[in-house]
């Protein structure tokens, strides 16, 4: 009997079809599952606080911002590069007394945060956001 001799110089292979079809599979899944949200900015319209309560009339140095960002402390314009020093004089004339912002409705978030984060470089241990109804 005789026995065929395979030729010993073919290389072993390796089919790379079906790890393909398995990575195309993949794409597909996580393109049908993702969602792609287009994220623009919302036009908001903050309300007014309908719980709050009327604050005693404590003495409190105030901040308002109006709505083009400007700042005035205390009845007196200030710049914003100035807050944080006036805010300081203040508080060392008037430890006792808390912070009360007073920002209009069309003030920039920015601008409300930068006053926050004035009135937490000068120290006040009290910060108030006064609300539509809430009086000076």
């Amino acid at each position: 009997m005789k026995f065929v001799r395979r030729v010993a110089d073919q290389e072993p292979s390796v089919n790379l079809t079906p790890l393909i079809d398995v990575v195309f599979l993949l794409l597909i899944f996580f393109m049908v599952s993702s969602r792609f949200i287009d994220e623009k900015q919302l036009e908001l319209e903050l309300p007014g606080a309908t719980s709050a309560q009327a604050v005693a009339s404590e003495q409190a140095v105030i901040v308002e911002i109006n709505a083009d960002g400007d700042y005035r402390v205390d009845g007196r314009g200030v710049a914003a590069n100035a807050l944080v020093a006036s805010l300081l004089s203040l508080r060392a004339q008037y430890p006792d007394r808390p912070l009360r912002l007073r920002a209009d409705g069309a003030a920039s978030h920015a601008a409300v945060v930068r006053a926050m984060d004035a009135a937490a470089r000068a120290e006040f241990d009290r910060v108030e956001i006064a609300t539509g109804g809430d009086a000076r």
